[in-house]
């Protein structure tokens, strides 16, 4: 069948039946007047926010290859889970390189979605906390994405959405974490998306000990202005180096891998 065409609808025509297609490409077509390519071209799958879990699995690829490594042996690490697929940064993980791993996830609502979505991975009820404490106090808004240990920023993002009675929930340091549910072996990729207090837990973890490949982390600049160059200089002063960066968040590098 020719390719060569003008129209978004005979595009669409030739592709029904093939759902991973690029919409973007076939609309830029249109727009601008110029044929569709004669293959098709394919959507690229993923589950994180901005597509970092691309990102982040093309550089765990790379890497395995040079060290000689199962990626199938290693683990991720998922702080702040909710939803098992949506802006998931550790599903296109599990799903195409077959890792396994911790996610953890204060609201107790989204656990069942969790782990029925999740099956091969461990989900830890906790709310991470960069101080000791038994408990802590989560706010959650109807948006369970934007539930937070900083009530002014689900009150910034979650609005008269934010619940009147707060939640009481587990919490564990980040390091505790590693230790007690990854045998303490280092995770290759740790994510940290807690919706505002990602700084906290970033300078929590030890990463004398612990040298995670990649590091992914949510600064909310707009939140906390110039958070983002703290993180860098402090990830620096940790011998990781930003490798990458959406609109949303920033993944760094192990320089000694």
């Amino acid at each position: 069948m020719a390719w060569r065409t003008r129209s978004l609808n005979d595009a669409k025509a030739v592709l029904r039946g093939n759902q991973s297609w690029n919409t973007w490409v076939y609309e830029a077509c249109q727009e601008h007047d110029v044929p569709i390519p004669d293959m098709p071209v394919r959507d690229v799958e993923f589950y994180g926010q901005c597509g970092e879990d691309v990102v982040v699995r093309s550089i765990l690829e790379a890497k395995a290859v040079v060290h000689g490594v199962d990626l199938r042996e290693k683990r991720y690490l998922e702080i702040g889970g909710c939803h098992p697929f949506a802006n998931s940064a550790t599903f296109l993980l599990s799903q195409e390189l077959g890792m396994t791993g911790v996610i953890v996830e204060p609201n107790t609502a989204v656990l069942p979605q969790l782990r029925e979505g999740r099956p091969a991975d461990l989900i830890v009820h906790a709310a991470v906390s960069a101080d000791d404490a038994d408990h802590v106090t989560l706010w959650v808004p109807r948006f369970s994405n934007i539930s937070s240990l900083d009530r002014s920023f689900v009150s910034r993002y979650g609005g008269h959405h934010l619940e009147s009675t707060p939640m009481q929930v587990p919490a564990k340091r980040i390091n505790d974490i590693v230790r007690d549910h990854l045998e303490g072996q280092s995770p290759v990729f740790m994510s940290i998306d807690v919706e505002g207090i990602d700084w906290s837990l970033l300078t929590d973890f030890d990463f004398v000990t612990y040298r995670p490949w990649l590091v992914q982390v949510e600064p909310s600049d707009d939140h906390i202005p110039g958070n983002t160059r703290r993180m860098i200089g402090h990830m620096r002063s940790a011998d990781y180096a930003l490798i990458a960066q959406t609109s949303v968040n920033l993944i760094f590098i192990d320089t000694h891998i």
